[in-house]
């Protein structure tokens, strides 16, 4: 299948500062892709110069064999056919909902319009709210309205700019389900970017993260979760902590054991020292008077706890998921058990 949207290596420079640097990305026909990235790195500036509201400096955006964008050629945003739902909404609020959403088919006639209007309003699950206006609809319903206008042109690609970052965080996972939905439904290729791993993964067919105006990594969340390819990605991919460690054979020896190990980097020397990657369930916390960690600390999560172990031998720190049915008090002595027969993740030094 031939990418419908494809970047190659495009930049884009503000005051002397590459906002976004060498970018290729390809996005296939009805699928979702997510950028996952800290706040500043070029998330934004990325999906402006694919709207075309921003130029590019280098490299080149095409949609299906056509240049949209490029050192020689801009096409404008309205001719491009792209839509993009914004973090604030951007609704007008001197206009209803049924404005609103038909505001971009004046191309239509009016019988059209209503069918279209119709079938946003279905797939966006809030038929009977045509005549209400933004300011009686609630953040969710709003962001609803905004992705139903952005979807009642029938674009080719759906740009969504940190979408959900306005919403408490119970409508948030409302939303996000609905919108995933909605957009799954509507069979339209779509980039989001956002700061939130939660928001990144719940959506995406195809994970991308960015940092420093890069795209470091990009592949199905699944293996970029599993495996990220250094110690950034990891951080933002996942609830994690890192100890000392270095390898011997197919071991990488650390403070609390010697275990199997896998990188990205696809051989590492006897010796090399690493970091190694520790996530909250790679390990089993088990009583223990003598134990070598002590618990420091406690989170509540709800249907789990994690908590802190101090290492009195090494003095670090680490988070681990309790188990179920079995919390440890903050004080308890424990050690700690691999918990599945995964490797641990390790990055070179």
């Amino acid at each position: 299948m031939k990418p419908y949207l494809t970047c190659k290596n495009i930049s884009k420079t503000f005051d002397g500062t590459k906002a976004v640097e060498s970018i290729s990305i390809d996005l296939l026909p009805g699928e979702i892709m997510s950028i996952l990235g800290p706040s500043g790195c070029g998330k934004t500036t990325l999906l402006r110069l694919i709207a075309g509201f921003e130029t590019v400096d280098q490299g080149e955006i095409r949609v299906g064999e056509d240049s949209i964008s490029s050192k020689q050629k801009h096409l404008p945003p309205e001719k491009r056919n792209i839509g993009m739902v914004f973090q604030d909404y951007s609704l007008f609020p001197h206009m209803n909902v049924e404005q609103n959403i038909t505001f971009g088919l004046q191309n239509y006639n009016q019988d059209e319009k209503k069918i279209r209007l119709r079938e946003i309003l279905e797939l966006i699950q809030l038929v009977g709210f045509e005549k209400k206006f933004p300011d009686e609809l609630s953040g969710g319903q709003q962001q609803r309205i905004a992705l139903g206008r952005t979807l009642a042109p029938k674009p080719s690609i759906i740009l969504l700019d940190e979408p959900f970052s306005n919403l408490d965080a119970v409508t948030r996972k409302e939303v996000m389900s609905d919108i995933n939905q909605i957009i799954l439904e509507s069979k339209t290729a779509s980039i989001l970017v956002t700061h939130d791993r939660d928001e990144a993964f719940s959506i995406a067919s195809k994970l991308a993260v960015m940092i420093n105006g890069k795209i470091i990594q990009m592949d199905h969340p699944n293996n970029i979760y599993n495996l990220p390819n250094n110690i950034g990605v990891a951080k933002l991919v996942a609830d994690c902590d890192f100890i000392k460690g270095s390898i011997q054979n197919n071991d990488v020896i650390t403070p609390i054991g010697a275990f199997p190990y896998q990188s990205s980097d696809n051989q590492i020397p006897n010796n090399q020292r690493v970091n190694t990657l520790i996530r909250p369930d790679d390990f089993i916390m088990t009583y223990d008077p003598n134990g070598s960690f002590k618990i420091i600390a406690r989170e509540f999560h709800g249907p789990h706890s994690i908590s802190t172990v101090l290492s009195y031998q090494n003095g670090f720190s680490l988070k681990f998921r309790d188990q179920q049915n079995l919390s440890f008090q903050i004080g308890t002595n424990v050690n700690l058990i691999k918990a599945n027969n995964s490797k641990l993740v390790v990055f070179p030094k």
